[in-house]
């Protein structure tokens, strides 16, 4: 979602917006034919056989009632989901038709329209909110296009609707904070977090976008303190959308409901997650991904004897998928079997052999086994393997830190800046600490200029 933009006052605004709005619909009306267009056929070739069978059924109830405007909006969500967005724009221009006081249909098409038509996109929302006003779905994604486009006047507009409407949303807040900086208004942000907190919208996302502004404006102490608040705040959530979530009445394949799993486990919803997940994987035994985050999702719980025997279980189904090794190893790790844990990572490397952050996980533990040399190699090789992970380089400053090798530790951590952008605010945090360290231990063990880099 794009972030959030000052504020803008006047009556020649409120003019503005309803004449926006006004040509919106009527451009939603005009792109839309009096006629029916014909029922869209599309190719098998590539599909499963459960999506052409979806695809024929949704299709079939159509042409038994074509003046419907449900069954148009169900064989277009049906294309949607699967892929097949010409066909489905077609499909819900046909329901609009039938249906012109319906916002699923112009919202719908505006998410497909964002890939491809911004500004067709823009015209799609802005009929929908007109339609139904009182929703925050559809005035939220026209934001999102309308900070994109640069159009930033309107899409203020829309959140101050928004924060009158819906001020116990985070989403709105934290689009707020965004606009704030990409309109070049950094003084705001520190205000609007402190309107969040009085409606108790703040989440771990908003204060961490809020800290990326405060480092943008030297503001270091006060960032600092956010990104720790940030680590016990409420996890972030997004605004529901009830007519995307319909498309998950047609999936037959997996994909939305996948989605909706790895949103449950970014928000904390284990125990849902694990029970979406296992739907999954019982639904398509053939894949791994199910299983794998399923299994994922019971270590996060703190079950870590479940998920490592799914892990085991699923090392014997997909002996040559490296990301199920990788994960098994880190179980193993967790649960005290650091022999078990190298030798699969030995596996999964001799799978991927570049597969730097399982070198990194094998660094540790050969660390903890007491082979430092062999660990310092490990993480150069992991370095080299992902030279973009600051994480992998992060852990091979701490060991060379540990290890008293500070000209390595500095050479290490000096390209890590140019690496990281203003949304890494994490990232950046850790980088001050480690050169705060790196400084400290330089005046206890001065770097010598005759010293090399073991």
């Amino acid at each position: 979602m794009a972030p959030a933009r000052p504020s803008f006052r006047g009556w020649w605004l409120v003019l503005l917006v309803c004449g926006v709005v006004s040509v919106a619909a009527v451009t939603w009306f005009l792109t839309t034919t009096t006629t029916l267009p014909e029922i869209p056929q599309v190719q098998e070739q590539g599909a499963s056989r459960a999506v052409v069978s979806l695809l024929a059924d949704v299709r079939s109830r159509l042409q038994r009632q074509p003046a419907s405007a449900t069954a148009w909006g169900d064989y277009g969500m049906a294309l949607m989901q699967h892929e097949r967005p010409a066909e489905a724009l077609q499909c819900f221009a046909a329901a609009g038709i039938l249906a012109p006081k319906d916002a699923r249909w112009p919202h719908l098409s505006g998410v497909i329209l964002e890939q491809t038509d911004l500004t067709q996109a823009t015209q799609r929302y802005a009929t929908a909110v007109s339609l139904q006003p009182k929703s925050a779905q559809s005035r939220l994604r026209l934001v999102s296009v309308l900070l994109t486009q640069g159009r930033f006047p309107e899409a203020d507009r829309e959140l101050q609707q928004l924060s009158q409407q819906f001020p116990g949303e985070p989403e709105v807040w934290l689009q707020r904070v965004r606009l704030a900086r990409l309109a070049g208004i950094p003084q705001q942000v520190s205000e609007l977090l402190q309107s969040a907190r009085q409606h108790q919208s703040v989440s771990d996302l908003l204060l961490r976008e809020v800290a990326g502004v405060q480092l943008q404006i030297g503001q270091q102490a006060l960032a600092e303190q956010l990104l720790t608040e940030s680590g016990t705040a409420p996890p972030h959530r997004s605004v529901r959308d009830p007519w995307l979530e319909q498309l998950r009445s047609f999936d037959a394949s997996g994909a939305v409901a996948s989605a909706q799993a790895d949103l449950q486990r970014q928000q904390g919803q284990l125990d849902r997650a694990v029970q979406t997940l296992s739907t999954l994987a019982n639904r398509f035994p053939e894949r791994s991904r199910p299983a794998l985050n399923r299994a994922l999702a019971l270590r996060d719980q703190g079950n870590a004897a479940a998920a490592l025997a799914e892990l085991v279980e699923l090392a014997t189904r997909f002996p040559e998928d490296p990301l199920i090794l990788f994960h098994l190893a880190v179980t193993a790790a967790q649960a005290g079997q650091p022999a078990q844990a190298l030798q699969t990572l030995e596996r999964c490397l001799q799978l991927k052999p570049d597969y730097g952050l399982a070198r990194a996980v094998r660094a540790d533990l050969l660390e903890a086994g007491g082979q430092v040399a062999a660990a310092i190699e490990e993480y150069r090789q992991a370095v080299a393997d992902s030279p973009g992970d600051p994480w992998i380089r992060f852990g091979l400053v701490h060991l060379l830190l540990r290890q008293k090798q500070l000209p390595e530790a500095a050479e290490t951590l000096q390209p890590i800046e140019s690496i990281l952008t203003s949304q890494m605010q994490a990232e950046t945090a850790e980088l001050q600490r480690l050169q705060n360290e790196l400084k400290q231990a330089t005046v206890t063990e001065p770097i010598r200029s005759d010293s090399q880099p073991p």
